[in-house]
């Protein structure tokens, strides 16, 4: 519904991690029509909204007003506070539920950092991929589930299988675009497969502030999957 898409992610027991991409270009392009669509699957519509719709305005001040109205929703679409708002309530909702309980369910405002080039974006993406790892919650990145980098291995690995079997519900990350990215709108500046060997190779470095790190004496990643260079390749 927003005009956000989700680079990276890890959701540990108190806490979760985002990357995110704002697309401020993409929410200027859409139609009125398609701005109410997005908000009104969060939100009941304004009653001058639904007049504008319906083609029933009296006057050009009011046709007015109800634009101005479907341009706030087009920025809040594309706004990150907004967005955070929405996916923080929708989570304390469902636990509320579940725990017969009221209040909030996280402790505080989310914290957010702007990253500001590639490399920065890289580093924080694989911050976040191996935050189970370092918590010693998982062994190696692919059997760390409820992490972006788990969505990408275990999806592209089964490719050629029912998805529906996956232990999760496949989603459009934020893609990998390699050298392509001179053509390509916008995606990560950088290949799955370097970025797999770079969180890989960045697991096995011990920290003295951190308890976890995959074994350095572990299989590759793609020999623990059972594949090729050539065959990944292929699939990704």
């Amino acid at each position: 519904m927003f005009a956000i898409d989700i680079a990276a992610y890890a959701v540990m027991s108190n806490h979760y991690h985002l990357v995110v991409y704002v697309d401020e270009t993409e929410s200027k392009a859409w139609s009125d029509e398609e701005v109410c669509q997005r908000w009104l699957q969060l939100y009941h519509n304004h009653p001058l909204v639904n007049r504008l719709q319906a083609g029933h305005c009296s006057c050009k001040a009011e046709a007015d007003k109800a634009r101005d109205i479907i341009n706030e929703w087009r920025a809040r679409l594309a706004d990150l506070s907004w967005f955070m708002r929405n996916l923080n309530e929708y989570m304390a909702r469902k636990a509320n539920k579940e725990d017969a309980c009221k209040g909030r369910f996280w402790e505080g405002r989310f914290k957010s950092q702007a990253l500001l080039d590639e490399k920065s974006v890289l580093a924080c993406m694989a911050y976040v991929d191996l935050n189970p790892i370092r918590a010693k919650m998982a062994t190696s990145v692919n059997s760390a589930q409820y992490t972006s980098i788990f969505e990408r291995i275990h999806d592209k690995a089964s490719d050629n299988e029912d998805k529906n079997q996956l232990p999760f519900a496949v989603k459009p990350l934020l893609g990998f675009i390699g050298d392509e990215h001179k053509q390509s709108p916008k995606g990560i500046a950088f290949s799955l497969l370097d970025y797999l060997t770079l969180v890989e190779e960045t697991g096995k470095i011990m920290r003295e502030d951190k308890r976890g790190y995959i074994n350095q004496q572990a299989f590759p990643l793609l020999q623990q999957l059972g594949f090729s260079s050539d065959d990944w390749l292929q699939l990704a």
